[in-house]
């Protein structure tokens, strides 16, 4: 009987190894759907179903908000609110700038002055863009001398910027000129001669 039972076990055994089979492995349990996947560290990367894109950022419409009333504070500098009207061009304006213009280019065409008095009375009558750009002028080399006619309006851009024509005993010169609002002095930011302009 024991020899049996051993030869038994034995044929059993060489049957399975033939016919390939060998103990099952467990099989992995299924992944349920929407289970996050796992990361290289082995935490799982966060997942949700109920996600939404989020819409784009608009600019809102500025014409919307109510401007600060005339005379309220400003919480940030502490300074009075003042309405300032938009600038017209209209024969004030225009007065303005061509009185302006004429001044400055009296102002420039002084070739005879030192630099320090020359600079004195030039500097005021400069756009604070421009005075850096005039600060490095010798007035020794300007060819004007003396302003010999009355200012013109070249060309007027608009009720901010406009370009004065002046005549001096070297030739045409333009001058353009700016402002901020109503009221605020017109200030130059070129002098050119003409034949360097055009």
């Amino acid at each position: 009987m024991r020899g049996g039972a051993t030869l038994a076990g034995a044929t059993l055994t060489a049957l399975l190894v033939m016919s390939g089979c060998t103990p099952s492995q467990p099989s992995p349990s299924p992944t349920a759907t929407g289970t996050p996947a796992a990361t290289a560290a082995g935490d799982p990367i966060p997942y949700d179903d109920d996600h939404e894109t989020p819409a784009p950022a608009t600019t809102p419409d500025l014409d919307q908000f109510s401007p600060a009333p005339t005379g309220a504070v400003d919480e940030h500098s502490e300074e009075t609110v003042s309405a300032e009207p938009v600038p017209t061009w209209d024969d004030a304006a225009q007065a303005g700038a061509l009185t302006a213009a004429d001044k400055a280019m009296r102002a420039f065409a002084r070739p005879e002055l030192d630099y320090a008095t020359w600079w004195a009375d030039l500097e005021p009558l400069l756009a604070p863009s421009a005075a850096e750009d005039f600060s490095y002028i010798d007035p020794a080399n300007i060819s004007a001398h003396e302003v010999t006619g009355p200012p013109a309006v070249y060309t007027s851009a608009s009720a901010y910027v406009v370009t004065v024509e002046v005549p001096t005993d070297a030739g045409r010169w333009h001058l353009v000129l700016t402002r901020r609002m109503d009221g605020h002095p017109w200030l130059v930011t070129t002098i050119t001669p003409i034949e360097e302009a055009g």
